[in-house]
């Protein structure tokens, strides 16, 4: 009975030993994978990234829905890497002790993580504009690795500062522009700004805190400076790539 357990014992220990030595080959592997994929996405590699799709490549997407095809997949990345890339450079990094692997049996692997985005800015400078989650299913194909599923959910916008609700509400308000007002509103940690004409609400976009009286849109090199009276805010002034594009008086 003594020697039955022994055995049993021992064939527990080898089986951990084995199993634990095939998953870190598998998160290296994965690791690397993710590593190739996302570098593919951040240089607009798009040869390299078609290559890392699979036939019935899917991605699910918490904003933007579903993607049911790489041919859409592949057709969407073009237009990231030409008009909106001119608007909005974004680079991907993972973000340090969240990535986690799992054997998919006769399949691949699953492979889940959290990652940053900044927006780069002409003179190598970055900015952080936001985070999110993400799920990837590997399938390999006899010897190669493609992704069949994508899903990237809980995306939230993130600033170089972070400012307390205190703060953000100083400046909430209206601020009377030449040709329109531009209202600011507090949204979580970050702020909103909305152009209103005609009593109509337009554009609209967020603004991530840089400073205490400094933020910047996720897209673009644009910073709103808010003046300050001593304690009360008496205007913005909107830049574009350093230079003053106007000025806007706040009025409530």
């Amino acid at each position: 009975m003594k020697k039955l357990k022994l055995i049993t014992l021992l064939f527990i220990q080898i089986n951990v030993q084995l199993y634990g030595q095939s998953s870190q080959e598998l998160y290296r592997k994965i690791s690397k994978m993710d590593s190739l994929y996302f570098s593919a996405q951040n240089n607009c590699d798009l040869e390299k990234y078609k290559s890392l799709l699979a036939d019935d490549f899917e991605f699910y997407h918490d904003k933007a829905g579903l993607t049911n095809s790489r041919e859409k997949e592949m057709a969407d990345m073009k237009i990231f890497c030409g008009e909106q890339r001119k608007r909005q450079p974004l680079r991907r990094q993972l973000k340090k002790g969240t990535l986690q692997v799992y054997p998919l049996d006769k399949y691949g692997a699953l492979e889940t993580a959290e990652h940053t985005f900044y927006l780069q800015i002409a003179g190598g400078k970055e900015k952080l504009v936001g985070q999110a989650k993400f799920t990837c299913i590997w399938k390999l194909q006899d010897t190669a690795w493609q992704i069949s599923r994508i899903i990237s959910y809980d995306h939230q916008p993130l600033g170089e500062a972070k400012l307390s609700d205190n703060n953000l509400e100083l400046y909430s308000g209206n601020y009377k522009a030449i040709d329109r007002l531009i209202n600011i509103a507090r949204e979580k940690n970050i702020l909103r700004v909305t152009d209103i004409q005609d009593n109509k609400r337009g554009w609209t976009a967020e603004l991530l805190p840089e400073a205490e009286n400094f933020f910047y849109l996720n897209y673009e090199n644009v910073q709103y400076e808010f003046i300050t009276n001593g304690s009360r805010i008496t205007k913005l002034i909107i830049y574009e790539n350093g230079k003053k594009l106007e000025e806007a008086n706040k009025i409530n």
